[in-house]
């Protein structure tokens, strides 16, 4: 190849790269958290807990064993425990005999009901110890021969976490959005697309979640779906945002999604009185609006 040829691929390198660097990175970064470590008071003494996800339920997203241990009052030793985070918080035990324990952490006891397994894990017996919390962070502990309150100083009791953000970088500059602050759920969220605009940037996202959390009950195998477009200044501070609800098990409301012939999406949305709603929705605004469907 002679010179020149080599330096006109150069010039091409050069201007690809000068190009993509440009481009602001955009996507969805999810992540979640199993361990957390509490403190609170048991009585007059103070309590610290750590605790760890063991294992999910086969029938609750919600319901998950825990294991851990805690430490009371001056002592620097940690006593093993093991415990349920339900629906009505946790019940944690200390067992000397450690089969009961293994019972509850693998979800081994096979109930006729989902729910009488739950009852029967917080039932347990041969403990040497109990605590009970609720979602208040208040409880009581017990062992063989006393009661005393308990309670947390932080009741979020989510051993169990989610987190989903939208992340933006752009050279030196990075920033990330929660979009739990948009009604958008801590896991299946993606960027569709984005357009970098005069004001700034818009950009527009999918959300896909399971309607509820108990997997046996109403809506349980059901989905809730939709699109969020955000708008963001130069300095990526938001301006506003807008959501479009598609499939929802709990609103009872499906859709359907069609490509016009100019390559933008339509979606006809049925709401639960049985009436169709048609959006468009353009790739060049990445924005939707109504319209009849002969206009679609």
């Amino acid at each position: 190849m002679n010179t020149r040829g080599r330096s006109v691929i150069a010039l091409l390198a050069l201007l690809l790269t000068a190009v993509s660097v440009a481009q602001p990175r955009i996507l969805v970064r999810e992540w979640d958290t199993r361990e957390r470590l509490y403190r609170g008071e048991q009585g007059d003494l103070p309590l610290m807990l750590m605790l760890r996800v063991h294992e999910f339920s086969p029938g609750h997203r919600d319901i998950y064993s825990l294991n851990g241990a805690y430490r009371r009052g001056d002592s620097r030793t940690w006593v093993p425990v093991v415990g349920l985070h339900d629906t009505d918080g946790w019940v944690l035990y200390r067992f000397d005999n450690p089969a009961p324990g293994r019972e509850l952490l693998d979800f081994a006891y096979e109930g006729s009901r989902f729910w009488d397994s739950i009852a029967y894990y917080r039932g347990l017996t041969g403990w040497s110890e109990r605590f009970e919390v609720n979602h208040d962070g208040a409880g009581i502990w017990r062992d063989e021969e006393d009661t005393a309150p308990l309670r947390l100083y932080n009741p979020d009791l989510s051993v169990y976490r989610q987190y989903s953000f939208l992340h933006l970088a752009d050279g030196d500059r990075q920033k990330e959005l929660d979009l739990t602050a948009f009604d958008m759920p801590t896991a299946g969220n993606e960027v569709l697309d984005w357009r970098e605009e005069e004001h700034g940037l818009v950009v527009l996202l999918s959300y896909r979640h399971p309607s509820r959390p108990y997997a046996l009950g109403m809506c349980g195998a059901g989905d809730e779906s939709g699109l969020v477009r955000l708008r963001l200044d130069t300095q990526w501070r938001l301006l506003d945002w807008r959501t479009l609800t598609l499939d929802s098990c709990l609103s009872n409301q499906i859709s359907e999604r069609t490509t016009t012939s100019d390559g933008d999406y339509r979606y006809r949305v049925q709401d639960s009185d049985g009436h169709w709603r048609t959006w468009l929705l353009d790739q060049e605004t990445l924005d939707w609006q109504p319209v009849d469907d002969d206009d679609a």
